[in-house]
């Protein structure tokens, strides 16, 4: 029986350097940006590359790289450059109704973090009386994103994450952080 990890490295094998050429010949189109990099869409293909220039954040795309069966709550990986550069899938809208509800979920977040005051993570919020009528699809994934962060091991990487709805979104029908 193949795996599904299996199947994405295999992919990711196979198109790595098909990617790398697109992106060599100009055949993307610029997607989104942050704060800390641009994102840009590879031409008739579901993959995106982003140049960050924020190091911890290609850290991050380092040790997850193909390991999507371990950190399967971030966006697969599948090629880092040494140069803070990375490609990853394409991540979809999240319905309508998990949207709102992750928007609840941060507002509430948000607001006990200004009442409790210091450096207070998601995690943290998320195993108070605080955390009111919010769908339990919500509640896994912030709990499952809890296991990955500790087994990305970089220090405080639990109050790092940037944890906002906007850098949720949906793969493979699974909720996905696309950036950290």
């Amino acid at each position: 029986m193949i795996h599904f990890s299996k199947i994405l490295q295999e992919i990711s094998t196979d198109n790595i350097n098909s990617l790398l050429d697109k992106i060599k010949n100009k055949q993307f189109k610029f997607f989104d940006k942050g704060a800390n990099g641009r994102v840009y869409e590879i031409n008739e293909t579901d993959y995106l590359f982003k140049i960050t220039t924020e190091i911890e954040e290609y850290r991050v795309a380092e040790i997850i790289l193909n390991k999507y069966n371990i950190f399967n709550c971030f966006i697969p990986v599948y090629y880092v450059d040494g140069q803070r550069m990375y490609i990853m899938s394409k991540a979809t809208p999240l319905s309508s109704q998990v949207s709102q509800n992750l928007e609840l979920f941060y507002t509430q977040f948000k607001n006990w973090r200004r009442e409790v005051g210091g450096e207070k993570s998601v995690f943290e919020f998320i195993r108070t009386d605080n955390v009111v009528d919010i769908d339990s699809r919500i509640i896994n994934f912030v709990n499952a994103l809890q296991q990955n962060v500790q087994r990305i091991g970089i220090p405080e990487f639990d109050l790092d994450i940037d944890f906002r709805p906007s850098n949720i979104m949906q793969w493979n029908g699974n909720l996905v952080m696309i950036d950290w």
